[in-house]
């Protein structure tokens, strides 16, 4: 029971997280690239926190073998850097209900990425389920015209798939890393070297925000993100993959956008119209397809990983 209710504030935190994010973008005082950057560097830190504070149990003082460090770098651009990065600058020229369902479909993408790559199988129904996914994407792309908070639909759903491609690549390329370690360790790690390197770059960004004079629901905004979308969510996961299947783990993913689109319309950064509800069942039935055809393999650890943003 525990593992299902953390695996549901984990996706609750991700879901409630894109139309917070587009409000603050829309609020024109933070940009995109201070947003992603304040979230990666605010993570960094409350990791480090929490390496001090949180038992080892829940935070283990591994030590890292020198040939895993340039591994441990490459999955920090992929998956803090680059997922991050990329979801939120998607955020800020689409609508936040279609970047919460462009995270559902990192299962769809593993799964593409494995055959690929690793030349893993591709049967009948998971060809149907991409196919099928695929045609929800074009639909909810679509959906978005003459949307006024989607400035740019296209190039916004582009980014926040291009940020679920690259945890996806993460999930396939560094398999043995996330095995090898404690999923704290490698998130730890993760972000003090994306904080590092990302951060810097937006440094520029980061010094025309005027800080002095946020208002108080930014900052609440900003402790949201960066407390429980980024750090809170990335412990609860790593709890619940232990103790439940990939499969259910990936189905949770189904949770963010209707979380999305509650907290998007109750605050009036989003809608929801017949046809972006069609598209999201297409893609949810496809992702279904491709998680449910995996069952029987022994390698379905990588074809039906959840999320990420």
């Amino acid at each position: 029971m525990a593992a299902h209710v953390a695996l549901l504030l984990a996706n609750l935190f991700w879901g409630v997280m894109s139309p917070i994010s587009k409000a603050l973008l829309l609020g024109g005082d933070i940009t995109p690239l201070a947003l992603s950057a304040l979230r990666i560097g605010g993570g960094a830190m409350l990791f480090l926190l929490c390496s001090f504070v949180l038992p080892q149990s829940v935070a283990p003082r591994e030590r890292i073998e020198r040939g895993d460090w340039w591994k441990i770098a490459i999955a920090s651009i992929l998956m803090i850097s680059a997922n991050q990065g990329l979801f939120i600058l998607g955020i800020g020229y689409t609508s936040p209900i279609d970047s919460a369902v462009m995270s559902s479909m990192t299962p769809m993408l593993t799964m593409l990425l494995a055959a690929v790559v690793l030349h893993f199988p591709i049967t009948g129904l998971k060809f149907i389920g991409v196919a099928i996914g695929l045609a929800g994407v074009v639909m909810l792309v679509a959906g978005n015209s003459g949307d006024n908070i989607a400035s740019n639909p296209l190039l916004g759903d582009a980014l926040c798939l291009g940020a679920q491609l690259c945890a996806a690549l993460y999930y396939v390329m560094f398999s043995g890393l996330i095995k090898r370690y404690a999923p704290f360790t490698l998130m730890k790690w993760m972000f003090y070297l994306s904080a590092l390197t990302y951060v810097p770059c937006c440094a520029g960004e980061l010094i025309k925000v005027p800080y002095t004079s946020l208002p108080a629901e930014t900052w609440w905004s900003l402790a949201y993100i960066i407390a429980l979308a980024t750090c809170a969510a990335y412990l609860t996961l790593p709890f619940a993959q232990r103790h439940l299947k990939p499969t259910v783990v990936s189905i949770y993913n189904y949770f963010q956008p209707v979380f999305a689109a509650i907290v998007a319309v109750w605050i009036g950064v989003g809608s929801f119209g017949p046809m972006k509800i069609a598209a999201t069942i297409l893609i949810f039935i496809g992702v279904y397809f491709v998680n449910n055809n995996s069952r029987g393999s022994s390698r379905r650890s990588i074809e039906t990983v959840g999320d990420s943003a």
